[in-house]
């Protein structure tokens, strides 16, 4: 079973909230008390004070007058008699209220007001740490379910039967998220069994019967609702939204319209026995519902280019998935990076260093994953590059200026130019598109390599070369050719500490063949691996 990462922080959450109301109900009963206190002994005070003017006054009126009030002050009934006589009954009764009020000295003392205040403060404290809990759960359960779709959507261009790679990517929802059973029906041209059961996952089926098309009309049910306006839909806590299709009725169904390119595929039915689950995961699944349309999409088409040599189309579909999942991914992992970094600009109120380390862990982790988008990105855009490709002469100089600039300083210290052209030298290339590869050679170096990187820029008649070195223990000779093909990482590479996506050198070969060179990677006999970019040289007029 997936564990429940909510409950524990929930738990922690109302627990905290729960101590400083109560903190709070008691320094309010605690003022009020220490108020009433106060108040009860300054009339008693007053009292004495009134009573001892009455007995020492010539004065008989003035005497009955300062008795009255002491009466009034101290809330007791007049007694009959001489001046003497009420005087004394007055003295005992405000005897008795003094007494009384020593006794409840205690409530206004120091040592419970400190306790209050010790106790608020302890709530409040462990207010702060369920709320820090909060967010790293939420970071968390964010994390897995972005990679959960990753590692299904991957799994698309190793596996050629869609119809397994949805099933595994339904799987996947249920297992990092409160969905727990799901279903996705395809629209089909046989009228009498219109909606067909594509993949499920779960015990969440519509009916054992072919569903018809008439039973998904637009004013038959929320199904045929979805369809027919492209908006998701949700059956309510109760149900009370209405009928599935005409006969079913289940509440906490979330309906989920499969279109691409104006034409719809199918529906993406997801359940869940939570409250208000729907609402929590909604933007989630609408990109989860885009990308089932677009690789149900990519698989008829790549149907089609089998038996009809279409393979040109395929490979747009396919290009155009990994830019759909790079753009979208990015706003969610841009919202827990910047939680996190406001949470750690602000730590230094919090004496806990582990955690603090913790919290930065986490942000370098949000950051690869942010470096794992832009490389997609980055190699679904130079898959249609041609028309974007601008070559033009340059200043050599200014262009390697620009490139080590783009670094941070404590790269730019470890980068070593080993050979500076002149200051008029021109060479010819796309300066952007040779940027972003010598800045991807770079990074691989430093990441590599703890000692420094050489960067040494030659040019000859022909042609002119850049070279990347690192002193890092290099790649075994076997894995030389692999390492310019997409997602694939050295072993050893992949299995240590060092995260990477596997894209950065195969992005800096797509670039060299777009200027027509050549690249190659080499072990050095001493200790080193550096990469090698030779470009053709156009020649510039004087």
């Amino acid at each position: 079973m997936t564990p429940n990462y909510r409950s524990g922080p929930r738990r922690s959450l109302g627990v905290a909230t729960a101590l400083i109301a109560t903190a709070i109900v008691l320094v309010g009963i605690l003022g009020r008390s220490s108020y009433t206190w106060h108040r009860q002994y300054m009339h008693a005070t007053l009292a004495f004070a009134a009573i001892e003017n009455a007995r020492q006054t010539a004065s008989p009126t003035t005497a009955l007058h300062l008795l009255a009030m002491a009466r009034s002050l101290l809330g007791v009934r007049g007694r009959q008699g001489s001046v003497a006589v009420q005087s004394a009954h007055l003295a005992l009764a405000a005897i008795s209220r003094l007494h009384q009020l020593s006794f409840e000295g205690w409530v206004v003392s120091p040592a419970s007001w400190a306790v209050v205040f010790a106790a608020l403060m302890v709530a409040v404290y462990w207010f702060r740490e369920a709320h820090i809990a909060w967010l790293e759960m939420e970071h968390g359960m964010l994390k897995e379910q972005l990679l959960a779709i990753e590692r299904g959507w991957a799994s698309l261009a190793s596996n050629p039967n869609p119809h397994e790679v949805m099933h595994h990517i339904l799987f996947e929802v249920t297992q990092h998220t409160a969905v727990r059973s799901a279903a996705i029906y395809q629209l089909t041209a046989d009228r009498s069994a219109s909606l067909a059961l594509y993949a499920s996952i779960g015990n969440f089926q519509l009916s054992n019967q072919p569903i018809p098309q008439a039973f998904i009309g637009s004013t038959t049910g929320l199904i045929g609702e979805s369809l027919a306006s492209n908006v998701p839909k949700y059956s309510g806590e109760e149900g009370e939204a209405g009928y599935l299709i005409p006969g079913v009725r289940k509440a906490r169904v979330a309906i989920f319209p499969l279109r691409y390119q104006q034409a719809t595929w199918g529906v993406l039915l997801l359940t869940s026995n939570e409250p208000g689950w729907y609402f929590t995961y909604r933007d989630l699944l609408e990109v989860l519902a885009q990308e089932f349309a677009i690789a149900a999409a990519s698989a008829e088409l790549a149907e089609q280019a089998r038996t009809n040599q279409l393979m040109e189309e395929r490979a747009r579909m396919q290009s155009e998935i990994l830019a759909n999942v790079s753009h979208e991914l990015r706003t969610p992992l841009g919202l827990v990076k910047g939680y996190l970094e406001t949470l750690q600009q602000s730590w230094e109120r919090l004496a806990h260093q582990d955690r603090q380390e913790f919290l930065d862990v986490a942000v370098s982790e949000t950051e690869e994953l942010e470096g794992l988008i832009d490389h997609l990105l980055l190699m679904s855009s130079m898959d249609h590059a041609g028309a974007l490709f601008r070559p033009e002469p340059f200043l050599l100089s200014s262009w390697l200026d620009a490139l080590i600039a783009h670094h941070p300083a404590w790269e730019r210290d470890r980068i070593l130019i080993s050979h500076r052209p002149s200051q008029d030298m021109m060479v010819y290339g796309d300066p952007r598109e040779l940027h972003t590869a010598c800045r991807e050679l770079l990074q691989n170096a430093v990441k590599y390599s703890k000692g420094r990187v050489e960067l040494h820029v030659d040019v000859s008649h022909s042609d002119w070369t850049i070279t990347v070195r690192d002193f890092g223990s290099g790649v075994p000779p076997s894995e030389i050719t692999r390492i310019f093909e997409r997602f694939y990482r050295v072993p050893a590479h992949a299995q240590s500490e060092v995260r990477g996506s596997g894209l950065g050198l195969s992005i800096v070969k797509r670039i060299v063949d777009n200027h027509h060179g050549h690249i190659r990677a080499e072990n050095l006999p001493d200790l080193g691996f550096q990469v090698t970019m030779q470009l053709p040289l156009a020649r510039l007029a004087s």
